[in-house]
């Protein structure tokens, strides 16, 4: 059966490629035991990664790729075929209660519980509620079936932790860590400062003015009688004329000051240079730090980082975390130290370090849970990919 099968498989394949104007719709791709994967169900399987594939590539690199992704997919649906036709064999079973229970917890996380949703979106997809029903009957099955071949027991000894550590040393170098806490203020419109307004002299009195103006009237009636008095003795002449030029003289000093006042009059106020608010806050905080109140205190109340309800607290923290700004600050300060004030184009920061750990490489009794479970993953694997080999080596695969 299988060999008329394969067969008729190659003739349609044949009549196929003899006709220029023929397209392949489908097609066998393999054969494993009684199961036939199409090439239909390779390209549904692979499409999510030929999408990605090609954002990232293009000509001959997208063409490598995709076939590569085929071929992936490919081996992946035997694998599916032999586990389940395992499951079969077994004679286990999947009660429908646990799929519909997989049917309802889909439409409830990704429908938000819109059953007419889910549905319209199987139409979209030429899937049936059945078809779908037997796609998720099968992802629990190949869950089940690895789970069990894994659930025995495994254990990784001592020595093979120790070996990893070793083999792995440069994952467990740590670079110098701080403990750090931060204020973050974000920067405000800017406002007038009323209190930086130059005061505007005070205005020259009426009666300045008026003496003013007296002043200027018995300059030009003394020189009036200087010059009518030219006929008289020359000594009175000259004393007359000396007194008038004093008093001209007066009279113009005192224009002077007239002149200078009525400019001071007309300056125009300083305009006030702007002031952000958000600055002098920043700074409030920072004398208040200064005086010796807490920073964790005063980041719950004042800050706006994300960080402010846990009081500003970043952790432990590496030099490839912060901005460079504040990462050169951060690292130059001293356990207990906080730093002045930071301008940045968004706000204001001001920075607090609690502890430092210099560079060190963490020792094996802090990694060793860790290891432990990376071992166990990797025994898993191996004992999924033996019991694979095994199913394969007992079946009929036949590639097309």
């Amino acid at each position: 059966m299988r060999r008329q099968f394969a067969v008729l498989t190659v003739a349609m394949l044949v009549i196929a490629c003899a006709s220029p104007a023929a397209e392949i719709v489908d097609g066998v791709a393999a054969i494993v035991n009684d199961k036939i994967i199409t090439y239909s169900e390779v390209r549904s399987f692979v499409q999510p990664v030929a999408q990605q594939l090609r954002r990232n590539f293009s000509g001959q690199d997208l063409v490598d790729q995709v076939r590569k992704a085929e071929m992936d997919a490919l081996n992946q649906l035997i694998e599916r075929a032999l586990i389940i036709q395992e499951f079969k064999e077994k004679g286990y079973k999947i009660p429908e209660t646990v799929i519909e229970q997989q049917i309802n917890d889909i439409i409830s996380n990704d429908y938000g519980g819109n059953r007419a949703a889910f549905v319209k979106t199987l139409e979209a997809e030429n899937l049936t509620l059945s078809q779908y029903r037997d796609q998720v009957r099968e992802r629990v099955i190949i869950q089940a079936m690895r789970g069990h071949k894994t659930q025995q027991a495994v254990v990784v000894s001592p020595h093979k932790m120790e070996k990893y550590y070793s083999e792995n040393l440069d994952q467990y170098k740590v670079g110098e860590q701080i403990k750090l806490r931060m204020i973050f203020i974000k920067r405000g419109e800017p406002v007038p400062s009323a209190s930086l307004a130059e005061p505007v002299p005070p205005a020259p009195t009426n009666e300045l003015l008026q003496t003013t103006s007296e002043t200027n009237n018995a300059a030009t009636n003394l020189q009036a009688t200087a010059i009518t008095l030219t006929t008289a003795v020359s000594l009175a002449t000259m004393v007359v004329t000396n007194a008038a030029d004093a008093l001209v003289t007066n009279a113009a000093t005192t224009a002077s000051a007239s002149e200078t006042n009525t400019s001071v009059i007309a300056r125009e106020p300083a305009t006030p240079a702007p002031v952000d608010l958000q600055r002098k806050l920043a700074e409030e905080i920072l004398a208040k730090l200064d005086a010796g109140d807490s920073f964790e205190s005063m980041a719950r109340v004042y800050s706006e980082g994300k960080e402010a309800k846990e009081g500003g607290d970043w952790g432990w923290i590496g030099k490839d975390v912060l901005r460079k700004e504040l990462n050169e600050i951060a690292f130059s300060l001293k356990a207990g130290q906080h730093s002045r004030l930071i301008e940045t184009a968004e706000g204001y920061y001001i920075l607090q370090v609690e502890d430092v750990k210099p560079a060190h490489t963490v020792a094996l009794a802090e990694v060793r849970d860790d290891i432990e479970k990376i071992l166990l993953q990797q025994q898993r694997a191996r004992m999924q990919e033996d019991w694979v080999k095994d199913l394969r080596a007992k079946a009929y695969i036949h590639l097309f």
